[in-house]
């Protein structure tokens, strides 16, 4: 697999609310499991990425995670209409959907043991997810760097079975997926860009763009900028 295939593959990436009892959850039930192939991933595997996110909690100490849905161009998954949810064969678990498209994934020892999928009234072609870090008190306009190196850490733990043996291999010299030399790791920006900069201090670099401007390569490898570095986004359509 060459390098961009690698990328794609590690980075494609509220409390539970029960089902109304009655006609209306009938509906809603049907109305999911008449699509056509319509899981995400194994709940299993999502739980995985919980795992990650509080072992690897000091990247982002005060940061919370959520997981976002997008379409499969790449845009923010519209909520009206979509319906996600945790499904076996005994739990049904429905998942709120925030008006932004993301969601809390909760924990839920029925469903694991029950080996339910996380699925959505979308076929999984369609429909994407990504997880989302975030800590309190940084700028619209820029991320943290060890916000986006535990979103790498939590795609790659609900991944790994999507990466190649010989990736796996080295990742376990390297201390994880996220820190094997021969892959890139581009982050979506929230619309096209201009120019992506990280800093530190007085200390800058400028990012390389990617999918015209969509996109950019975050030095996630690189420990000489530390988790606190802002990457600093200047939006192609910003008025001077």
């Amino acid at each position: 697999m060459n390098r961009l295939s690698i990328i794609a593959a590690l980075l494609a990436m509220a409390a539970p609310s029960f089902a109304q009892e009655g006609a209306a959850a009938a509906a809603e039930t049907v109305q999911v499991s008449s699509i056509k192939d319509p899981a995400l991933r194994p709940y299993r595997r999502m739980l995985r990425g919980l795992d990650a996110w509080e072992e690897k909690r000091g990247l982002a100490p005060n940061a919370s995670l959520r997981f976002e849905l997008w379409t499969a161009e790449g845009k923010p998954a519209a909520p009206e209409g979509l319906q996600l949810r945790i499904a076996g064969n005994q739990v049904d678990i429905a998942l709120p959907i925030d008006p932004d498209g993301s969601f809390v994934l909760p924990r839920s020892q029925e469903a694991w043991d029950d080996e339910a999928d996380l699925v959505s009234n979308r076929k999984k072609d369609q429909i994407r997810w990504r997880p989302r870090v975030r800590t309190p008190g940084v700028p619209e306009h820029a991320r943290r760097l060890g916000d986006l190196r535990l979103e790498c850490e939590v795609s790659a733990a609900v991944r790994k079975e999507e990466i190649p043996l010989l990736y796996r291999a080295g990742a376990l010299a390297a201390g994880g997926l996220c820190n094997l030399p021969m892959v890139g790791y581009v982050y979506r920006a929230p619309r096209k860009l201009a120019s992506a900069t990280a800093v530190a201090g007085e200390r800058k670099l400028a990012l390389v763009l990617h999918e015209n401007g969509e996109a950019y390569m975050a030095p996630l490898r690189d420990k000489s900028w530390d988790n606190d570095t802002l990457v600093v986004y200047e939006f192609a359509d910003a008025k001077p």
